[in-house]
């Protein structure tokens, strides 16, 4: 793609001309333009923030003020229900209006009888850009009420310490995100108010999701108000209007305040006061601002680009969709003036060029011209024509992007530098300092990363800022605040920069060796680095990113006896792969993510010394000399990676499904993972090659496209899979006949929708007719169980549900036949084998039971017929009495499309198996997570089809999950409707370490992880469940079941002849369960050596310092990554609210009483890490 370099004169001046022609023949932006009038008004001396926001609108009330997407009431023919369905225009409300709305609600918030709004209250706003966040927010403002936005994504537990932090009088949420508010007011404290905004009476949806969050607010026994914004403006119409908030003289109270991670991921609340946000309405930007608003308004931009608009006249369009899947149609809708973009919203545009161009030279234009044209479409059609000022912020931008972004928009695009702590200012624009907001700056020296202020020939160091608009410090973080300035009043931002010129700067590293991709992950470079030279192929290695790309690359000094290999015939290519492969041994072990693997590297003879000057005098890397040295030539290798994906994606997909279907996979690797072909090897894993599942299900929509079928996540990252096992999935899907049929997410749902519909999942979509028409009629079981068909033997509660039935049938003469997946039977026993290799003695008890009682096949539960040949699958539907399924994929990251051939259709197909030839009875194990994706406690008598006759595809945590499990329980009901076949369901919640074989614990779940860190670290604090243990430890709860117990008496439930549909909540209904409390005294008692720290925030300080500090090894495996939902104390109680005396009754019928966590399983704990020397 050619690139014209121009200089700023040439883009200022086509900048005017613009202007210029869009003033005469542009009515909407001639009259949207700044009135001098109103400019003048609202910058009088002495106003108030709400007084000037007064000013500006009622100066501009007969103009629109915002825009939202029209909508029209549809109904569903097959359900008969009511929504709302966008229309391809935006309506709009006057300035006027939506002044008089912000006048009601302020004027209900200051009259409400039993919780008034006063000055200096707290507001809490969950929701995404609309009409109704926009009045909300001049509300607070005329009251002089906190504004706090929450960020839509972040977990419950995080909204929840937010708002235990500032306990708002009122939480506001948008009606699409209710569910979120009400599962962090169950998680915390409760405020008084909870107003419900974006909220349209006509949708069937909003009605049930509100009626639904009362409910639940109710069931739990909270008292909270909960109204809809349109009940507040109604009352508040007919109530005098309270005056104007205005401080008193010489006050400067907290006006905004907003939650800020970083790279600590701790929230922090960044304090706006009255003075900072009094240029939100006096700045005056002189372009007329007619402007989509598109991002989170959680974050300072978000929230400022709406208000930039209306504070200058202008008009605010709000993208309806967070996920951005309207954004192009909603630009071509408003045709902006200004725009405010990320970085990923360039990649978008980018993304969107590439595959315009394909399309067209596909269809026989050249590739120049198809270049030129789509650029123009874009500019005008898609933007509109008459974008007069982009800016890009956050991460930088890669540089073909930015190129592409300038030649399209065919006007300068700035990039901007700056933090939420600047409170709005600006420090760097194009990397020149602004001086209208940076007082001063400096660069401190970092010693220990070799910059220094005296380096030629440009000094380096650590960018500190002293800026003429700053935060008013961290919500009560008097420690963070002072811990990020210095003695002169400095703002440390942790980057290093070069000064290349007075006031010219450019970004060379992070202070702490953490680098921020593009994509938002940070990594620890020197952690990595450490880990990486463990490997004897690695004698040193130098990791290199930026925030412009997505991966790291790297420099390999190779180990001696490999360096020795690279003088050979073909030795370079074999030493790389060599490379490559203990780089991806380390990642396995140390359970890295796919981005803290370098995508490539260049192989380096010469090491890393002092007399080279790579090495200090103390052997720690001179980072400005190494890059020095390889910068340049790891760019090339970004440039060339780039440039091969793009060549290569076009190439597959326009001939892709002619090639080998080998080949095409192959190929398909290469241009998802950036590895080079002598890499890419029939017998190589995806994860070797350093995927994770994210870069999988990017592979998956690729291999899609290519073949025109689906291949789920779970094929691409399975642990005995290869790109050939890829390829030969691929070849049985584009087959005919049965051993091809396979149903998909988008033949059973519609793929359009985020809704999954339990009336979906009918068992037609998956089954033959024939088998369901056969399967009435067939006998029920006849009680006795001779053989018992079991899948998951690998897994951690598999394992042991595989050793019970063992026993149990080793009484009767019975048989367990188990299905795992390896390239023969051989392999797949060994890998069950492998699952029980802690303990000797284990071992030796499953081979003696395994000797006479156990058949195993090779396998998997997501592909038809289980993978197994005609004779295989014949005889077990001949022999089996009960089929025990407890196999899934379990990804808690991975959306439910990409679970849904594991436990959706592999539930399917042991459906199937149940009703072919004879009827067998079913023991399936779903989840407690169904309650999550149900919002709400599921009994176990309920038919899950009524009690959750739908669900939500989003990206919460394990929502995917959730509903892959709650969709394999609405087909087991439909198989139970057809042929009575006798169905047991049972959902687990934690499942904790085995009471007696020594080192059989799930060592990377979230308990283990806490007690190992507790462990370790030797802090606990006074309490779990409490701020201080002034009052005494509160009581507490903690569920879970040793995985001894479960499998044995799931087993047991399961042997008992039980016609009919069974559903079992696994937890217990004690009300005197033991709490996170008693494992802390039990774990003393067991020989660890562990502080009390009375004050819960002191403790947390403490802990989380020490687990920074620990060695590699050790901080991966505690509960450092996962540390959030520990940031606050616990919710204190000891009653269960979980139905679960169906499980209760069954259990003690079985002759088991249903334990609660005892001290001799924490006991245990302790001995397994001891024993597995992780303690």
């Amino acid at each position: 793609m050619a690139v014209v370099e121009m200089d700023d004169s040439v883009y200022a001046q086509r900048k005017a001309d613009r202007i210029g022609m869009l003033m005469a023949r542009d009515t909407q932006f001639r009259d949207s333009a700044p009135l001098d009038s109103v400019v003048a008004a609202k910058t009088r001396p002495g106003l108030s923030v709400a007084e000037a926001m007064a000013t500006v609108m009622e100066g501009y009330a007969d103009r629109p003020a915002l825009g939202q997407r029209a909508r029209e009431l549809v109904m569903d023919p097959a359900t008969g229900r009511h929504m709302l369905k966008l229309l391809p225009r935006f309506e709009t409300i006057s300035y006027r209006d939506l002044w008089a709305n912000a006048r009601a609600i302020a004027s209900e918030w200051h009259h409400n009888g039993a919780n008034p709004l006063s000055p200096g209250d707290f507001v809490c706003i969950l929701g995404f850009t609309s009409p109704d966040y926009a009045t909300l927010l001049l509300a607070n403002t005329h009251r002089g009420a906190v504004n706090v936005p929450l960020q839509t994504s972040a977990p419950a537990s995080q909204h929840a310490a937010i708002i235990a932090e500032t306990e708002p009088r009122i939480l506001a949420t948008s009606i699409d995100y209710v569910d979120n508010a009400v599962d962090a007011v169950l998680a915390g404290i409760t405020p008084p108010r909870l107003v419900v905004f974006d909220f349209d009476e006509r949708d069937d949806d909003h009605r049930d999701a509100l009626a639904e969050a009362r409910a639940r607010l109710t069931r739990e026994g909270r008292a909270v108000v909960v109204d809809t914004l349109g009940e507040v403006i109604a009352r508040g119409r007919s109530m005098e209007e309270p005056s104007l908030y205005k401080p008193a003289e010489g006050e400067d109270p907290l006006g905004w305040l907003f939650y800020t991670s970083g790279s600590t991921g701790t929230p922090k609340g960044a304090m706006f006061t009255h003075s900072l946000c009094m240029n939100t309405w006096t700045g005056h930007n002189p372009m007329t601002a007619i402007t989509l608003s598109f991002m989170p308004m959680s974050h300072l931009v978000g929230n400022g680009y709406l208000l930039m608009a209306l504070s200058n006249g202008g008009t605010s369009y709000c993208s309806p969709k967070s996920d951005l899947s309207t954004l192009f149609e909603d630009l071509a809708l408003v045709r902006p003036t200004q725009a405010s973009l990320v970085p990923r919203v360039c990649e978008i545009f980018y993304h969107r060029f590439l595959s315009d161009v394909d399309a067209r030279v596909a269809a026989g234009i050249d590739i120049a011209t198809a270049e030129a044209e789509v650029k123009r479409d874009m500019r005008e059609r898609l933007l509109g024509g008459r974008l007069v000022s982009v800016g890009c912020g956050s991460a930088s931008l890669a540089p073909e992007t930015y190129a592409f972004m300038e030649s399209m928009l065919d006007t300068h695009m700035a990039i901007g530098y700056s933090s939420t702590e600047m409170a709005g200012g600006t420090v760097l624009v194009d990397w020149k300092v602004q001086r209208n907001q940076v007082i001063d700056y400096k660069l401190a020296d970092v010693p220990e990363l070799g910059y220094f202020s005296t380096d030629k020939p440009h000094p380096r160091g650590e960018l500190l800022v002293k800026p003429s608009r700053f935060m008013g410090g961290y919500y009560k973080r008097p420690d963070l605040t002072a811990e990020k300035m210095d003695a002169d009043g400095y703002y440390a931002t942790g980057d290093v920069m070069a000064e290349l010129a007075p006031d010219h700067l450019v970004y060379v590293d992070r202070r702490n060796n953490v680098i921020k991709l593009s994509q938002g992950e940070f990594v620890a470079i020197s952690r990595l680095e450490a880990l990486y030279v463990h490997s004897p192929a690695i004698r040193q290695i130098y990791l290199y990113g930026t925030s412009e790309r997505a991966f790291l690359v790297a420099v390999i000094v190779p180990g001696e006896e490999l360096a020795e290999r690279l003088g050979a015939p073909g030795g370079h290519d074999a030493v790389k792969a060599e490379l490559r492969r203990a780089l991806q041994q380390i990642a396995e072990k140390e359970r890295l993510n796919g981005y803290e693997v370098p995508r490539d590297f260049l192989i380096e003879t010469e090491p890393f010394s002092l007399r080279n000057g790579l090495l200090s005098e103390v052997g720690k890397h001179q980072r400005p000399k190494l890059k020095d040295r390889y910068g340049e030539r790891l760019e090339q290798i970004y440039t060339q990676l780039a440039q091969d994906q793009v060549d290569v994606l076009r190439s597959l997909r326009a001939g892709g499904g002619d090639m080998s279907v080998l080949d095409a996979v192959n190929r398909a690797t290469q241009a998802t993972l950036g590895v080079g072909a002598s890499d890419v090897r029939p017998d190589a894993r995806f994860v070797e090659l350093g995927g994770d599942s994210l870069a999988a299900l990017t592979f998956s929509t690729l291999l899609e496209e290519i073949f025109g079928v689906e291949v789920p996540v779970g094929v691409i990252i399975d642990p005995t899979g290869s790109l050939q096992r890829i390829a030969d999935y691929i070849e049985v899907a584009r087959g005919t006949g049965d051993s091809a049929r396979r149903p998909t997410f988008a033949s059973v749902h519609d793929a359009d929708s985020a809704l999954v519909e339990a009336s979906d999942l009918a068992l037609h979509k998956f089954i033959d007719e024939a088998t369901l028409a056969a399967a009435p009629a067939l006998p029920p079981p006849d009680g006795e169980i001779r053989t018992v068909f079991m899948t998951g033997a690998t897994g951690y509660l598999g394992r042991f549900q595989a050793l019970a039935w063992l026993e149990r049938l080793a009484t009767t003469g019975g048989k367990l036949i188990c299905i795992a997946r390896g390239a023969n039977a051989q392999e797949a026993g060994a890998r069950i084998e492998a699952a029980l290799d802690s303990d000797e003695t284990l071992l030796d008890h499953f081979r003696t039971l395994a000797a006479d009682h156990l058949e195993v096949l090779a396998g998997d539960i997501g592909l038809p017929n289980l993978g197994l040949d005609a004779a295989s699958w014949t005889r077990l539907a001949e022999t089996v009495d009960l089929i025990v399924h407890p196999a899934a994929h379990v990804n808690h990251l991975l959306p439910y499309n990409q679970l849904f051939a594991a436990n959706v259709a592999g539930t399917a197909e042991l459906i199937r198996l149940a009703i072919n030839t004879r009827i067998k009875r079913l023991n399936i194990l779903s989840t407690l997570g169904i309650n999550t994706v149900a919002q709400m406690l599921v009994d176990e008598d309920g038919d899950v089809r009524v009690t959750i006759p739908r669900c939500t595809m989003n990206d919460s945590y394990a929502n995917g999950y959730g509903i892959s499990k709650w969709a394999g329980e609405v087909l087991l009901r439909e198989a139970f409707d057809l042929c009575r076949v006798p169905v047991s369901v049972f959902r687990p919640g934690m499942i904790l370490a085995h009471s007696r074989y020594a080192g059989q614990l799930n060592v990377p779940d979230m308990f283990t992880r806490l007690l190992y860190s507790l462990a370790v670290t030797g802090l606990a604090p006074g309490s779990f469940y409490a701020a201080d243990t002034a009052n005494g430890r509160p009581r507490g709860r903690y569920e879970g079941f040793a995985v001894d117990f479960l499998a044995d008496v799931l087993t047991a439930i399961g042997a008992s002849d039980r016609p009919g549909y069974h559903s079992y909540n696994l937890a217990s209904t004690h009300e005197d369960c033991s709490s996170l409390d008693d494992f802390v005294d039990w774990m003393v008692e067991a020989g660890c050596p562990i502080e009390r720290i009375d004050q819960y925030d002191a403790w947390i300080d403490r802990f989380e310092t020490v687990l920074r500090a620990l060695p590699d090894d050790q901080r991966q495996q505690s509960v450092l990554a996962i540390l959030d939902p520990y940031r606050h104390h616990q919710t204190p109680g000891g009653r269960m609210h979980l139905p679960a005396e169906r499980f209760r009754a069954a259990a003690e019928a079985a002759g088991f009483d249903v334990p609660a966590v005892s001290k001799a399983l924490i006991a245990k704990y302790v001995e397994d890490l001891r024993h597995l020397k992780l303690l």
